[in-house]
């Protein structure tokens, strides 16, 4: 285990220090909104943009070394998060007393050298082929004449009488899978049309299933096919986030979990099937049929890679504004403090500094957070939630799941903040899972009464519901909420903000240029928060609490912890 403790996380704690004595003196001479915004009461203070800012700036200064688990720049981050909440009057509710969630993981870091070979051909780790293991033990990170067997969309989907594991001794073989869900290309007549969601990506899309379900169906190896239109990004952002690979501490040393996981380049596996006399869009094809059965390639291959493991340790912050009359009920707000930390340059920079990957979703929760804090006390209680290794499989979010500080049957709703809006006033917000839960007739009213309009997911095939730090507590039965930013720009309208969207992807996400710009416009943000915390008001003090929609995929595990809570 290994805790920066000396040094760098004291000089944390001076700078938590002076932020929270600049916000105490603030708060003190703080003016009220004039104005009700989206209902709310006009006692709670306005977001305030430099405050946004401030936050930003910092968490995300090079200082920080972009805040990659269970380094210094975590420690710092944390503590800063820390010291942000104990000014702004939040009580802690972490371990013992503390601020701190603490967890440990393990940190596997593959060597920039791996190889995956097949005959006489081999391809190399980052230019074609991503490739880490989780094994604890080490004695899985090479595998000999392994062979290969296309598993189409690596989904097992027993409601659906889906299953593309079916018929194979998966024992000592490699799953090569596509991503997304069965249905992402489908066409009109196509029998599994609509079956998996359409555009709309599912669990069964997203690469933690994919990896989970081959394990389960007792593959050696899971590689997933990578192609940018379906995945809804770059090979980039593959090689980008994946050199070093994080997991919790398992007891049984990750002998449940493929020994290799990873992803290749489309072109390697267009090769790999060509070898083998197999045309790989016509198996592409055929993987959306129902019925479909794995195909055997003609070919084994070998893998080496270098892995070496660390144990290390990182930590959630939680902190908590003990609610009037009903303190034991939550309503829970989160966003991840952590980002990639230091890597492979780009351009000559090798700090990721995560500016708004998520510096932003941090400081536009603090900001909820003061401003709540400053105005009546609502009825339930509301947590706040810095969540660590994110970016590592929600693994923060994840743990505070499985141990909860509050009752998971006594919470509410939960709310992610991830990426706020940084090009402008917006029309709209948009929301990743709409139509999932009661919340969004409320939202609806919230945002008409700001003039704006709420959107459903523009890009559902992004799977955005899935893969930020609700997700869990969704998986668990609370219901969950991901208000995203707009596309539609005041200024330029869609067009616009369609351009800067893709901007934002194409040159920043996940790369060290996701760093503070003064020019960044958060008039958008603003108003998004300002929505999203009188949401958060209703949900506090309502007598109701928000539902699933009749029929969604998590309604019957919340059915059996309201039976619970009553």
């Amino acid at each position: 285990m290994k805790r920066w403790i000396a040094g760098t996380a004291l000089v944390a704690v001076v700078v938590a220090g002076a932020v929270a004595t600049q916000f105490a003196q603030a708060q003190s001479g703080q003016t009220k909104s004039k104005a009700a915004q989206a209902g709310q009461l006009t006692t709670y203070p306005a977001i305030d943009d430099g405050r946004l800012r401030t936050h930003i700036k910092t968490l995300a200064d090079d200082f920080f070394e972009g805040r990659s688990p269970g380094t210094r720049g975590d420690d710092m981050a944390t503590t800063y998060v820390a010291g942000a909440m104990a000014a702004l009057g939040l009580e802690p509710a972490g371990d013992n007393g503390t601020w701190f969630q603490n967890f440990e993981l393990n940190r596997f870091t593959t060597a920039p050298r791996g190889t995956f070979a097949v005959e006489d051909e081999i391809w190399y780790q980052g230019k074609d082929i991503m490739m880490i293991s989780r094994k604890a033990d080490g004695s899985s990170y090479n595998l000999v004449d392994a062979p290969l067997v296309f598993a189409g969309y690596g989904v097992k989907a027993l409601e659906k009488n889906w299953d593309d594991f079916a018929g194979v001794n998966w024992e000592g073989k490699i799953a090569l899978v596509l991503i997304n869900d069965p249905d992402f290309e489908a066409v009109p007549g196509d029998a599994v049309a609509g079956m998996f969601g359409g555009k709309a990506m599912q669990w069964y899309g997203r690469w933690p299933y994919k990896f989970e379900a081959a394990a389960k169906a007792g593959a050696a190896g899971v590689l997933i096919i990578h192609e940018d239109a379906p995945a809804a990004y770059g090979w980039g952002v593959v090689r980008n986030s994946n050199g070093t690979r994080f997991d919790f501490v398992r007891p049984d040393g990750g002998a449940n979990l493929a020994a290799i996981e990873g992803w290749m380049q489309r072109d390697v596996a267009v090769e790999l099937f060509r070898k083998s006399g197999l045309d790989f869009e016509a198996l592409k094809k055929a993987a959306r049929t129902p019925g479909f059965r794995p195909v055997p390639l003609n070919q084994t291959a070998t893998i080496d890679i270098g892995v070496t493991r660390e144990s290390v340790a990182t930590r959630n912050v939680v902190g908590v504004l003990k609610g009037a009359s009903r303190p034991n009920e939550t309503v829970l707000i989160g966003a991840h403090h952590d980002h990639l930390g230091i890597r492979e340059p780009i351009n000559g920079d090798k700090i990721y500094n995560g500016a708004m990957d998520n510096a932003s979703g941090m400081a536009g929760m603090l900001e909820i957070a003061r401003t709540i804090a400053q105005g009546p006390r609502p009825a339930r209680s509301i947590v706040f939630a810095s969540w660590a290794a994110e970016e590592q499989g929600l693994l923060g979010s994840d743990y505070y799941v499985n141990n909860p500080r509050f009752p998971l049957e006594k919470t509410a709703a939960a709310f992610t903040l991830d990426m706020l809006a940084h090009r402008g006033a917006t029309t709209e917000m948009e929301f990743p899972g709409a139509g999932k839960t009661s919340l969004d007739t409320s939202m609806k009213a919230i945002l008409a009464a700001q003039g704006r309009t709420y959107t459903p997911d523009r890009n559902p095939q992004f799977g955005l519901f899935y893969r930020s730090d609700h997700f869990p507590f969704a998986r668990a039965g609370v219901p969950a909420m991901f208000p995203s930013t707009g596309t539609t720009l005041v200024k330029g309208g869609v067009e616009a903000g369609q351009a800067a969207t893709k901007e934002w992807f194409d040159q920043r996400y996940h790369k060290p240029q996701d760093e503070y710009d003064p020019a960044f416009d958060f008039a958008g943000a603003l108003m998004d928060l300002t929505a999203t915390r009188s949401l958060m008001l209703e949900v506090a003090n309502a007598a109701t609490w928000p539902q699933w929609t009749k029929g969604d995929e998590f309604e019957a595990i919340r059915k059996v912890s309201d039976a619970a809570r009553k």
